[in-house]
């Protein structure tokens, strides 16, 4: 049978009922032990911390400004025990609810299929809502709390959201594989000048750590498709329209099954990609969003550790 958590100290647990009645008489009758009991070890408390935590008055007492402090501490370890005994329950008893995910596609096509499978196979009665889109739905998505997770590239800081986790992925320029460039270890934008290019589209870009290629003179001179989507820009490159510029993760599938090459730019052109796992401010995560959270973790750092190590090869 399963045990439960371990209880809050009783100290701790004396000092915040003596908080709660205004008085160490009334604590001790709650609790149905001594007034001497509650006050020794209100006392040895204090004297552990180093600071008075209750001010004793004529008729009661009442939390100085570190009590305070304390009681904060203690009252949100006490919900987020009692959260956690629920939630551990609930996996006992086969976990239910939704995950809502809202991710760019790369990351809905590349990474989320793997590692909600193997979130079904734990906890088959789970079930899922997966948006994909731009930075600016999905982040939006995230501050209108239609998500519960959010997984974006580049994202400008400072944003309303905890950032939880974050990796980076290289840029490059993608080909197919008869393509001259196709055959080099890494290009410049020299390199790229001569060729037609598939570019993100407006909306894309203004979200995207490609934005400085295409400000200015030095912008690419001939573009010869804009696509609002990674799905539609890789498509058009298959076809031979142009060559296109995107991270290494976000053609992953395509590399391995000859459909594309991905050069990566020479170092110093653009930084890599940096890919941002979000939560909502000040919201509590059920066990089943921690254990997505840790899978997902570990899905993206092996994925951009895995591509790192084959770009350098």
């Amino acid at each position: 049978m399963p045990q439960p958590l371990a209880p809050l100290r009783p100290s701790l647990v004396y000092f915040d009922q003596a908080a709660r009645h205004g008085s160490i008489r009334a604590a001790a009758q709650a609790l149905n032990i001594a007034s001497s009991a509650v006050n020794r070890q209100i006392l040895q408390l204090e004297a552990e911390i180093g600071t008075p935590l209750l001010e004793r008055l004529p008729r009661g007492v009442r939390p100085t400004a570190a009590g305070e402090l304390l009681l904060a501490h203690v009252r949100r370890w006490g919900r987020e025990t009692r959260l956690l005994q629920q939630e551990l329950g609930r996996l006992r008893g086969g976990v239910r609810g939704t995950i809502r995910i809202a991710a760019g596609e790369t990351i809905t096509e590349e990474v989320l299929p793997d590692v909600l499978a193997e979130l079904a196979a734990r906890y088959p009665l789970l079930d899922y809502s997966v948006i994909a889109g731009d930075n600016r739905r999905i982040t939006a998505d995230l501050f209108s709390r239609e998500a519960d997770v959010v997984v974006a590239f580049d994202v400008r800081l400072p944003v309303r959201a905890e950032v939880v986790h974050t990796v980076e992925s290289p840029l490059g320029v993608i080909c197919t594989h008869d393509h001259p460039l196709a055959q080099r270890r890494q290009v410049t934008l020299a390199d790229c000048g001569a060729w037609p290019l598939v570019a993100p589209g407006r909306e894309w870009l203004e979200s995207s750590g490609l934005a400085n290629l295409f400000e200015g003179a030095d912008g690419p001179a001939r573009i010869v498709a804009r696509a609002e989507r990674p799905g539609i820009l890789k498509a058009l490159v298959r076809a031979g329209l142009g060559i296109a510029f995107l991270t290494r993760l976000g053609v992953e599938r395509d590399v391995a099954e000859a459909r594309l090459a991905w050069v990566p730019f020479a170092p110093g052109i653009l930084p890599p990609a940096r890919i941002s796992v979000m939560l909502p401010q000040n919201r509590a995560q059920p066990v089943s969003l921690v254990v997505f959270l840790e899978l997902l973790r570990r899905a993206l750092n092996e994925r951009t550790a895995a591509l790192s190590s084959q770009g350098r090869s």
